[in-house]
């Protein structure tokens, strides 16, 4: 996407959304941040959980953004075996390129980062895209074998 077409995109959201509309859109995103959240440390990595090989918590954070306002949300942190630590924190509800973007990083170590990108496709639905860089040849949709692949590349 080109900058203009970003630009455009920013102008046309905040031109056609009322604060109604915006609140839904908050509290969409606030639903899709614990969706996620949950689906990694309930479903995708239950069973290293149940094994002792990572703990999960949330650590609670208020965000205050353009058109959505104030809110508050919550960071994951993932502590694996070895005391190394991974978080995945809300960043921004709206982007020029996608409807919402998490960072997933490892603490300590400013390298080992990859964006998490939210796509809405319709009205109930939206799905998660995993970026390791602004190429949209690198952005690939989320799933377990994704984050696995990307943890098991941090802890080379």
């Amino acid at each position: 996407m080109a900058l203009k077409e970003k630009l455009q995109k920013l102008k046309t959201l905040s031109e056609q959304k009322t604060q109604t509309e915006w609140t839904a859109y908050r509290e969409a995103w606030k639903n899709a941040i614990l969706d996620l959240q949950h689906t990694i440390s309930n479903k995708w990595f239950n069973d290293y959980a149940e094994n002792g090989l990572m703990s999960f918590a949330t650590l609670p954070v208020k965000r205050v953004e353009p058109y959505i306002g104030e809110y508050m949300t919550s960071i994951l942190e993932i502590t694996l075996s070895e005391n190394k630590f991974l978080a995945l924190e809300p960043i921004s509800a709206v982007t020029a390129a996608y409807d919402g973007k998490l960072e997933f990083y490892m603490l300590g170590n400013i390298h080992k980062k990859v964006s998490i990108l939210r796509r809405i496709i319709d009205e109930k639905k939206h799905e998660w895209v995993i970026a390791k860089s602004h190429d949209i040849n690198d952005h690939q949709k989320l799933d377990k074998q994704q984050l696995e692949k990307i943890i098991d590349e941090w802890l080379q």
